[in-house]
């Protein structure tokens, strides 16, 4: 079960979000970081026993997590962490583009779900041609009353085209999803929900809504 200190540690770095303050306050981020990782460790451990990708592989919690430091290169804002942790769970880990399972943990702001988000061009196509391809399953799996019921807003985009991709039908029925650049599904987290008791037993029942759709996609992969 994740600890509350965890979600306190984010409090004070998005207050504080200082080279300066990070140093002088490693021993807390050790702790914090430590007890994610714990936390994504049961979460594969969990994830295991419904999805037989992840399990094969033997994946460890440190693969899934995403650094802390922002890359500021070409961003206005300068500020040098992120406020959130963020794990990926698939075979490959943080760095794949398959679709996979994921978790955000941020203070008022945590979520879950799964899908990919803004994949390079190429990978985007090949999803978008799997679904062309497979229309009625693709649909029959987003409209089921469980995956409506657990996910509300259905499969999300982060941004959507106002044209027709290039070598796409604009009279395909499948339109509506040629125009986004990512498909993921979302659920919130309240900060008591987050570090409860049954809080992996809930992601995982969220995981088993999503798992059809990672399924799916990583099919034109």
């Amino acid at each position: 079960m994740l600890q509350d200190k965890t979600l306190a540690f984010l409090r004070k770095l998005k207050k504080n979000n200082s080279t300066e303050w990070f140093k002088e306050n490693q021993k807390d981020y050790k702790a914090s970081r430590t007890d994610f990782e714990n936390f994504v460790s049961e979460i594969i451990n969990a994830l295991e026993s419904i999805d037989a990708e992840i399990e094969k592989q033997d994946l460890q919690a440190k693969k899934c997590i995403k650094r802390i430091n922002r890359d500021i290169r070409f961003s206005n804002d300068k500020s040098p962490y992120k406020t959130n942790y963020f794990a990926n769970f698939n075979p490959d880990g943080k760095k794949s583009e398959h679709a996979s399972y994921y978790l955000h943990l941020e203070p008022g702001n945590s979520f879950v779900g799964g899908g990919v988000y803004m994949p390079q061009t190429p990978t985007l196509n090949k999803f978008r041609r799997e679904i062309e391809s497979n229309l009625k399953d693709w649909k029959s799996i987003l409209n089921s009353t469980s995956f409506r019921k657990t996910f509300p807003n259905g499969i999300e985009s982060p941004l959507e085209l106002k044209t027709v991709p290039k070598g796409f039908d604009k009279e395909s029925p499948a339109l509506e999803y040629f125009r986004m650049k990512g498909f993921y599904t979302m659920r919130k987290l309240t900060d008591k929900e987050i570090t409860s008791e049954n809080t992996v037993t809930g992601i995982i029942n969220n995981y088993r809504e999503v798992k059809p759709i990672i399924e799916f996609l990583n099919r034109a992969l």
